[in-house]
Formats: structure tokens, sequence, C-alpha cells
């Protein structure tokens, strides 16, 4: 008599067997590193940085791939349909996987199943509330007292291409019942010109967008929208130090198709902590507007991703963003 092994057995067995072989050998072809923005800009240079570094921690190549434009989407859904065998990352950050889904009624991926979470690489990229130099207030308490004093006069600049700029400012505005009007740009350089230059007083916007008109002294920054103070500028309060609760923390992750195999995930995570923990990481970083705990495990990470995803869902009905 004959003894059959079932198939779903025998599959198993495979799989098995299969996955440290996977971890063994990967890769052993190039990996590519796929990046939402355009060459040149400030996430395009991070993930260079970071890909050069990765590459010889996992010896082998690990090249940045651009697929820049419409919110993010292009890139996620190319890295949402990509086989999940461990040559597809995405570096990724809070537009694609929390503020899109609250942005649009329809997206072309789930930013809550189509990935596996890979690596945390920036838990601090915070918003900063600011303001020409020659607006008489110094800090965001008398700005707050100023725009009450003159509300439905007072305008302030974001950058409507950016998500967590448009939600923060409305945030403030609400929070704080300032009765600010917005004021929105196309673009980032032009929004911190012309409130350096004085057309609209007040602009919420990232650090970098700003930092060389706050260098020169051209606008005056006020607190970071984190739930702490940022590394770079220590002596910056946050937002919620005036008012409790007013916390909207950027991030940026490493996530990469759902399925891909774990020991590979692990792999890539461990290479991207090495990177970070390097003395030169946090330095560059910072001049990003950005900061970095390290890159946590892929399980924290996707726990983080989470947490968020529903903050933004509750920020939404907060603020009454209807998606489009």
């Amino acid at each position: 008599m004959k003894f059959r092994i079932p198939r779903w057995c025998l599959l198993a067995g495979a799989l098995a067997l299969a996955s440290p072989a996977v971890a063994q050998s990967w890769p052993v072809k190039p990996v590519r590193l796929i990046v939402p923005t355009g060459p040149g800009s400030a996430t395009d240079l991070m993930a260079r940085l970071m890909a050069n570094e990765v590459s010889k921690a996992i010896g082998g190549s690990v090249y940045v791939e651009n697929l820049a434009g419409a919110s993010g989407i292009p890139a996620h859904q190319t890295t949402a349909r990509a086989a999940p065998d461990g040559y597809t990352f995405l570096f990724t950050n809070t537009s694609g996987m929390a503020i899109n889904p609250v942005s649009f009624k329809q997206l072309p991926y789930n930013p809550a199943t189509d990935f596996s979470a890979v690596a945390m690489v920036a838990d601090l990229a915070p918003q900063m509330a600011g303001v020409n130099k020659n607006l008489p207030v110094k800090t965001l308490s008398e700005l707050i007292a100023y725009a009450k004093a003159n509300s439905g006069k007072v305008n302030y600049a974001v950058d409507a291409t950016a998500g967590a700029g448009v939600v923060s400012g409305r945030l403030l505005n609400r929070r704080a019942a300032m009765n600010m009007s917005e004021v929105s740009y196309k673009s980032a350089p032009q929004m911190a010109q012309e409130v350096a230059a004085g057309q609209v007083p007040v602009l919420v916007s990232s650090i970098a967008a700003t930092q060389v008109f706050v260098d020169s002294g051209d606008i005056r920054p006020l607190a970071v929208f984190s739930a702490r103070r940022f590394p770079g500028l220590p002596e910056l309060p946050t937002v919620s130090e005036t008012l409790p609760g007013a916390v909207l923390d950027g991030f940026f992750v490493i996530v990469a198709p759902a399925g891909t195999p774990a020991d590979v995930a692990e792999r890539f995570n461990k290479a991207v902590d090495q990177f970070l923990r390097t003395p030169e990481a946090p330095k560059r970083l910072a001049a990003l507007g950005l900061a970095t705990s390290g890159a946590g495990t892929p399980e924290s990470t996707g726990e983080f991703i989470r947490l968020e995803q529903k903050r933004w869902r509750d920020l939404a009905t907060e603020l009454d963003i209807e998606p489009q």
C-alpha cells in the first residue's frame, strides 16, 4: 500500500525549505528602491545616500528608481503590483501611506494591505509654524493673540502639494480658533519666498523648505508640530507646548510588496539601521529637517504606520477633510 503525501504538505515543506535559501542567496541581482519624487529632491538625495550604504551592507547593488508625480500614486501602485521577491522596495512617507487614503476617494493601491513594512527611516519629520520677520510676534502664543485681535485679516501660506503642511495649518487654525485665511501655493520655494518678502505674514511648512530664510532672518520660526522638540532646533518649542494635543509628526519609511520574504526584509532592515547609526546619517537628516530613532524592526514599523493612519483618519474627521 502506497502512502500518498497530501499536496498541501509538499507545498508547505517546499516553502519552509526555500525561505532560508532566499535570505542566504539574496541578492543575486540589483535591488530597486522606488522613490515617489524626482531626481534632486530632498527625498531622492536621502534615498541615494541610503541606497549606497545599504548596497555595501547587503553585498549587492541597490539602485534608485524615480517615479514622481500624482501625489506619489504611481510609485506606490508600481510597488504594490511588483513581485514580492525581495527585489523591489519603496521609500515612502506620510503622504503616500497616511494622507492619500483620506484625500482620495479611490486609490489604485491599499496602504493597509498591499505592503509589508520593512524599516523606519525618519520618525520625526515635522512641519513648522513661522512668520515674516516684521510681524510683531515672537512666540506661538503671541501669534494666536495677534490673529484673534485681527480676526479674519491674517493670512497664512501653505504648499498645496504637501498634504502634511496643509493639514498642520488647518489644525493650528482650528485648535487655536485663529480665523486665519489659507493661501495655497503650488511649490514650497515660491511660498517661502513670498512669506520672506512679507506678501503673506504667516506660513506652515517643512523645516527644510524655509531654512535658507530662517538663516537669513527673514522668517522667524515659532514652533514645530512634532510630539517632541526637533533635535536640529532644540530651542524651538513644539506647538503642543502651547496647544496640548496639537501634534502632527511626519515620517519616512521603507516598505515592500506584501508577501516579501520576512528574512529578506530583516536583512534590509538591519542594513538601514546600520546606515542610520553612522555619525553622518543624523547630520544629513537634520539638514533635511528630519530626525531618526533608528530603523526599529519590520514589526514596529508596521505598527507605527497603522497608528499614523488612524491619526490621519481622525484628523480628517475633525477638520472636515473630504476625499476628492
